[in-house]
């Protein structure tokens, strides 16, 4: 009533705003899960704003965020006595601390400290709600149970609205983003965001007995795999067979075979490319580098260099390359490419968008952390995703059989598909599909931490 008399006097509409947010303030202080489980109910449906002073945000999720973060130590000073904090000296939370700590270094010498300094608080915040968080409030497969409910409903609400509006355009390639729009920004974000789930999904149908549960997953998994056919995003429908090869690497104990193969692969293609400017070998006709408004069309100019998607990735790559032997050491500062790359392109590979008025990234995240944090950064980067995948591996194979070890499957396959995704995208800060890319890291820590004390107790008994 106050803030209603206080708006009529002055005219001043946030006076309207603050008594939802007092309640939110309270509500979260008494039930702080609530107000976290809150983040995975919006990502589904969470647009993209743009605000003034040139922020954007996705709403209603990253106010959920920052409510979180706001609210996580009056969290922690209530219920200190009752939390365990050993996750601290995980070495795969050390190494993710350690890579948090090299971004805030290069965006001290960063070319863009301003937009450096965004990238920095952003991540600060993913981190804290999708690794420290998860950590703290999440402990046995119940909450994962409820956690899997709340995002899992959400989007598949999400495919059915998609895939209805996708049927009025005659689920044709050349409408897909239309129906997408503004859910998700894109078809790509779309159909990877189902891509990484999908192994979430597949594993959780076993864990509930309730028949209508059971079938909602069923149902769920028919309506993902009719997304990811109709989105014709090629690293999503890449996903499928990758999810199952990964499961085999992990059951099979392979990752140690696996890991160098890739990484060794990756290393012998950009020397090839590299040498004697070999890539030049690989510019397409300019004329005929246009996009493609059949999906057949456009995996046939996929293959002849001729889609101006994947040409437009190299002549950014080519950039990104010329600007790692720049400043190898520290490179430009993050999200500084967009601001510098023009300077570095090579006119072979110019296409129809190279002005790119969307302002859009590198399109290859490991490229992108070389540039924007120099070659000491993707080296840490490398080694962490390196430690997840094998303690993972390690975790798993040592786990009982149950819904926790399902789980940590789940999440390794996530992660894998999301590192392939990496490949052709910039993802980790999206909240579409970062959000479960720091998720699968955090079930890893945390099933690696509950395994060691399980050891340890095991010891314990047996002395």
């Amino acid at each position: 009533m106050l803030c209603l008399v206080a708006y009529l006097l002055l005219d001043e509409s946030m006076l309207l705003i603050l008594p939802l947010c007092l309640l939110a303030l309270v509500w979260g202080i008494k039930d702080f899960r609530l107000v976290y489980l809150a983040i995975w109910a919006t990502i589904p449906f969470a647009i993209e704003l743009d605000l003034p002073g040139g922020f954007s945000t996705d709403f209603p999720t990253e106010p959920f965020m920052w409510l979180s973060c706001f609210l996580l130590p009056v969290y922690l000073f209530i219920n200190h006595r009752k939390l365990s904090f050993q996750f601290v000296f995980h070495p795969v939370f050390i190494l993710l601390m350690i890579h948090f700590f090299w971004i805030i270094v290069t965006s001290i010498t960063s070319d863009e400290p301003i937009m450096s300094l965004k990238y920095t608080l952003a991540k600060s915040w993913y981190l804290v709600c999708f690794i420290i968080i998860p950590l703290l409030l999440f402990k046995d497969i119940k909450d994962f149970k409820t956690w899997g409910l709340v995002i899992f409903v959400p989007l598949v609400i999400t495919i059915i609205i998609i895939l209805i509006r996708h049927s009025q355009y005659g689920f044709t390639f050349s409408t897909i983003n239309n129906a997408v729009i503004p859910i998700y920004r894109n078809h790509v974000d779309y159909a990877c965001c189902l891509g990484i789930l999908l192994p979430f999904f597949w594993f959780m149908r076993q864990w509930f007995d309730h028949p209508w549960i059971k079938r909602f997953f069923i149902f769920g998994m028919g309506l993902m795999l009719m997304g990811i056919y109709f989105s014709y995003t090629r690293a999503a429908w890449v996903c499928v067979p990758l999810a199952i090869g990964s499961y085999f690497i992990i059951r099979y104990r392979l990752m140690r075979i696996a890991i160098p193969l890739a990484l060794a692969g990756g290393v012998l293609l950009v020397g090839y490319l590299s040498y004697d400017n070999h890539y030049i070998d690989h510019a397409p006709n300019f004329e005929k580098t246009i996009t493609h408004r059949n999906f057949d069309d456009l995996v046939t100019a996929t293959y002849n260099m001729e889609d101006i998607s994947t040409v437009e990735r190299f002549y950014r790559w080519v950039a990104g390359y010329y600007m790692v032997q720049e400043k190898p050491l520290m490179g430009f500062g993050p999200a500084s490419f967009y601001s510098a790359y023009h300077s570095y392109v090579d006119r072979h590979f110019t296409t129809y968008v190279s002005d790119n008025p969307e302002h859009s990234g590198m399109h290859n995240y490991y490229l992108m952390v070389a540039v924007e944090q120099g070659l000491t950064g993707l080296i840490i980067f490398i080694g962490l995703l390196v430690a997840v995948l094998i303690f993972g591996e390690q975790i798993y194979h040592r786990m009982v059989s149950g819904p926790k070890k399902q789980l940590l499957m789940a999440g390794m396959i996530s992660l894998c598909c999301n590192l392939f995704i990496l490949t052709l995208n910039d993802t980790v800060e999206t909240d579409k599909l970062g959000t479960f890319f720091f998720m699968s890291i955090a079930i890893v820590i945390l099933f690696g931490m509950q395994e060691k004390s399980s050891e340890k107790l095991k010891m314990k008994i047996g002395t």
